[in-house]
């Protein structure tokens, strides 16, 4: 079977998570949410936890909610830039998908140790599609994605 397609894009908060995850959904893509750069420490670890859980709930609830297509998952990444007490705090808080830049030999004991939390280590960079900063982030999506262009 071939792999899913896969949106994977930076966002910040959950509007643009459900836009991102409604997108791929219509695509019938898995959806790879980053956090902006170093989220960690600038919007905090307890903060992406509970984004993580509300996309969490968004995929679960399936087509009927995100509109057409197959719903496939999500899943977010939260860059915890070079400290890794923050990379820590997120695998305590419950986060299975981080990104951790500096040093390769804290880097390995970061993967080691999130393995026993059943959490991986993304490598960078991340996505270069960055929902923040654009003035339609659904149509972006939609382009990443090479769906049509639904506007009128």
């Amino acid at each position: 079977m071939p792999d899913r397609p896969r949106l994977a894009c930076i966002v910040a908060d959950l509007r643009l998570a459900r836009i991102a995850v409604q997108a791929a959904a219509a695509a019938g893509a898995d959806a790879e949410l980053w956090s902006p750069p170093d989220a960690a420490g600038d919007l905090g670890v307890g903060y992406w936890a509970a984004l993580d859980r509300a996309v969490a709930g968004l995929s679960d609830t399936g087509p009927a909610d995100l509109g057409p297509g197959d719903s496939g998952q999500a899943s977010t990444v939260l860059d915890c830039g070079d400290a890794p007490g923050y990379a820590l705090a997120a695998l305590r808080e419950g986060l299975r998908h981080l990104h951790v830049a500096g040093r390769a030999d804290v880097r390995a004991r970061l993967a080691a140790i999130a393995e026993e939390y059943g959490a991986a280590l993304h490598p960078g960079p991340p996505p270069e599609l960055d929902l923040r900063d654009r003035l339609d982030p659904a149509a972006s999506c939609r382009f990443a994605l090479g769906l049509p262009d639904t506007r009128d």
